[in-house]
């Protein structure tokens, strides 16, 4: 891989992408919203060029890029991932519209190869009829699920590859907020309780570095299938995750499993196979939980 073109390239799964493409010295073409974005992050690469074209907008992306012949487009851009917006269906909804409107661009400027940004939480959406309990978060899973479907049909009308690249919960340096390794080291480090629910399903936390590692694999090598899950392979159920947390911090004691309502969200471990991403890529994670995770903490003390 050469050239590369990465929408949401000032997130934060594509800020660390970017940084690994640089380490393999791939020209990439950043793709931001507006002017009004924090672009400062990409003063330490050398071989970046920024686009502006907000998601709505996508269909005249191909006139606003100059350069053609790429040889992928990760699409990693998506309107509130996290927050109160996964919940809001309007929302979730224009990012299913985008996606599907990113495969032509990709088309359009010349990309080999489109790659896009998954989420685990689909599997749930698969069987959210027969839930009982449904989270409204869950509309955020649904929309990426239906995104997957969709994106597979417009990339055989474009006659581009395109690989679904399924994220695990990740977590990392500069994202706090939005996962729940940022939440735990958070509230230990202001010296506060964390509570969580009964933590005693399956589980797959990524560090991030390793996602951006095996998203590089991916737009790099050949690969036989649409889709592949990234994860760690270090399957945990979720307390005893947390309580190394704990443990690493000097404060297991005030990791409080079951202080929470059980949410009703079920998570099964063989939706966290990563055998054919192995088998396709070679992919190994570089780093164990415990090292991505003194990682974040120097990081967090550093800004809190």
């Amino acid at each position: 891989m050469k050239k590369a073109i990465v929408t949401g390239a000032n997130g934060f799964v594509g800020y660390w992408l970017v940084r690994e493409l640089q380490r393999h010295d791939v020209r990439v073409t950043a793709v931001i919203k507006d002017e009004n974005e924090n672009i400062s992050m990409f003063k330490e690469f050398p071989a970046v060029d920024v686009v502006y074209c907000d998601l709505s907008e996508f269909r005249s992306l191909p006139d606003r890029i100059r350069d053609r012949d790429f040889d992928v487009m990760y699409h990693l851009a998506w309107v509130s991932a996290g927050g109160n917006g996964r919940a809001d269906y309007s929302i979730q909804l224009d990012n299913v519209k985008y996606a599907c409107d990113a495969v032509g661009a990709a088309a359009a400027i010349g990309c080999k190869k489109i790659l896009f940004a998954g989420t685990v939480t689909e599997r749930i959406a698969g069987n959210i009829l027969n839930l009982s309990a449904k989270a409204v978060n869950n509309i955020y899973g649904v929309c990426k699920h239906m995104t997957h479907c969709l994106v597979d049909i417009e990339s055989q009308r474009q006659g581009i590859d395109y690989v679904w690249m399924q994220f695990s919960n990740l977590f990392g340096p500069y994202s706090i907020n939005g996962n729940i390794v940022g939440y735990t080291i958070k509230e230990l480090l202001s010296g506060r309780d964390a509570g969580f629910g009964p933590a005693d399903q399956p589980y797959d936390l990524l560090y991030i570095e390793d996602l951006a590692y095996a998203a590089y694999l991916l737009g790099d090598r050949q690969t036989t299938r649409n889709a592949y899950y990234v994860g760690s392979g270090d399957i945990r159920i979720l307390s005893d995750y947390l309580k190394e947390i704990g443990r690493i911090m000097g404060a297991e004691e005030r990791i409080k499993i079951g202080a929470r309502p059980d949410d009703g969200t079920r998570y099964l471990a063989e939706w966290f196979d990563i055998s054919s991403l192995v088998a396709d890529t070679g992919y190994r994670t570089r780093f164990s939980f415990e090292e991505g995770v003194l990682k974040t903490i120097n990081w967090m003390k550093s800004i809190i």
